[in-house]
C-alpha cells in the first residue's frame, strides 16, 4: 500500500454517472478521510445525484458537472472552477477522456486513474485493473484508486445522512396510507430506467400479493415521477396494504423510507445499492449479462441475495434477436417468494401457507 502523502491537502473524487455508481463510490470518501483526516475532500458529481452526497460527513464540498459544463464554453468553465479549488490530487473513478483532460488542464499535481485507456498518459498514478472482467465488486475497484493515496480499503463505509425533514415527510405519507405501524414493511422497486433487463411487472404484482396475503406485509412500490404507470401495474387497485409511492419522494426521502423498511426488492438499479448503503436487507433480480455481473454490480455484501435466469452469460443483450427474450421471465414468482419468505422468517416474521395451489399455478409468470 502507498504511504499517505502528508502534502496532499485538497483531494477531489470524480464520479459523474448515475445513482448506483455514486453510492458505490462513497466508501472512497470515508477511506480518504481515515487516511487524511485534516484534508479537504470534495466530490464532482452530476446535479441529479446531489442528494446522495449532500451532507456526507466525510466530504467538505461538492462540485457539479451538469449540462452547463458541457460544450466548449462549459468545458473551460469547469476547468476554471476546479483550478480555483487548487486541488493537490484527484481520483477519476469512472474514466472518460473529457474528464481526464479536465483534470490535467486543471493543474492538479496528482492525477489517479486507470492504466488501461489510450488517454491514461493524462494520469501520473495509474491502477492496472480491468473492470470489465467483473472479478471484484465496483466498490472495491473504486477503493483501489484510494489506495494510491495510502488509504486502507477496510471498513467499507457508505454513511448517507437522512435529514429529519425527510423522515417527517415519509412518516406523513405512511400515516396517510394508514400503514405507519405495519410490519413487515417491504419496498418494491420494479423499474430500472433502462439500466438493466427488468423482471416482469406482473411478476412483481404477484409477489406483492403474496407478501400481503402470506406474510401480512405492507408493500410500498417506489419509483420516479416517470414510473407511476409501472407502479400502478404492481399495486392491486383494491389493496389496502400495497400502495404506490412513485413520484412522491426525493432521494433523501427514499433513504428515510429505506430506514423504515425490513426488505427492499428490485431490479439491478441504483436504489438497490442505496438500500444496501442504508443497511437494508435486499433481493435483486439480475440478467445473465457479463458486464452487469452481480460480482461487480450486485448489492454489496449480499451476492447470495441475487436471483438470475439459469442461462449462460451473455456479453451483450440481443433483445429481439435472442431466442430467450425476455430471459428475466425465467425467474419464477415461486423462486423469488422462497428467497423473500426465508429472509422475512429470519427476521422473526411468520409466513402463512395459504393459496398454495393458486400461487403455484401462476409462479412461472
Amino acid at each position: 500500500m502507498n504511504k499517505p502523502a502528508a502534502s496532499v491537502l485538497r483531494i477531489l473524487i470524480v464520479r459523474t454517472d448515475r445513482i448506483g455508481d455514486v453510492v458505490l463510490s462513497l466508501p472512497v470518501a470515508s477511506a480518504l478521510r481515515r487516511s487524511h483526516p485534516e484534508s479537504h475532500l470534495a466530490m464532482l458529481v452530476q446535479p441529479a445525484v446531489r442528494e446522495i452526497v449532500a451532507d456526507h460527513p466525510d466530504l467538505n464540498s461538492v462540485l457539479f458537472d451538469g449540462p452547463e459544463e458541457h460544450g466548449g464554453f462549459g468545458f473551460f468553465r469547469l476547468i476554471r472552477r476546479i483550478r480555483m479549488e487548487a486541488f493537490d490530487a484527484a481520483l477519476l473513478l469512472h474514466p472518460t477522456f473529457r474528464l481526464a483532460l479536465v483534470l490535467a488542464l486543471s493543474w492538479i499535481r496528482i492525477r489517479i486513474g486507470t492504466g488501461y485507456r489510450w488517454y491514461s498518459f493524462l494520469f501520473n498514478r495509474r491502477v492496472f485493473e480491468h473492470r470489465k472482467t467483473s472479478v471484484r465488486h465496483e466498490a472495491e475497484y473504486n477503493l483501489s484508486l484510494a489506495r494510491m493515496l495510502g488509504s486502507d480499503s477496510k471498513p467499507v463505509e457508505f454513511r448517507i445522512g437522512v435529514p429529519e425533514s425527510a423522515k417527517r415527510n415519509v412518516e406523513a405519507f405512511l400515516r396517510e396510507k394508514r400503514i405507519h405501524q405495519c410490519r413487515p414493511l417491504v419496498v418494491l422497486h420494479p423499474g430500472s430506467r433502462g439500466s438493466a433487463l427488468d423482471w416482469p411487472m406482473q411478476s412483481f404484482a404477484r409477489l406483492a400479493e403474496r407478501l400481503v396475503d402470506e406474510a401480512g406485509a405492507c408493500v410500498v412500490v417506489s419509483g420516479g415521477v416517470d414510473e407511476t404507470e409501472i407502479a400502478s401495474q404492481v399495486v392491486r387497485p383494491d389493496s389496502r396494504r400495497a400502495v404506490s409511492a412513485a413520484g412522491r419522494f426525493t432521494l433523501k426521502e427514499l433513504c428515510a423510507l429505506l430506514e423504515r423498511a425490513d426488505l427492499f426488492i428490485a431490479n439491478s438499479t441504483g436504489p438497490l445499492h442505496l438500500a444496501r448503503a442504508m443497511n437494508v436487507e435486499v433481493v435483486g433480480f439480475y440478467p445473465p449479462l457479463v458486464p452487469a455481473s452481480p460480482r461487480r454490480w450486485g448489492p454489496y455484501g449480499r451476492i447470495g441475495s441475487v436471483l438470475m435466469p439459469d442461462l449462460p452469460g451473455c456479453r451483450t443483450c440481443r433483445r429481439g434477436n435472442c431466442p430467450e427474450w425476455n430471459c428475466m421471465k425465467k425467474i419464477s414468482v415461486e423462486e423469488a417468494w422462497r428467497m423473500v419468505s426465508k429472509k422475512l422468517q429470519a427476521m422473526g416474521y411468520p409466513i402463512r401457507t395459504i393459496g398454495v395451489a393458486f400461487h403455484n399455478g401462476t409462479s412461472g409468470q
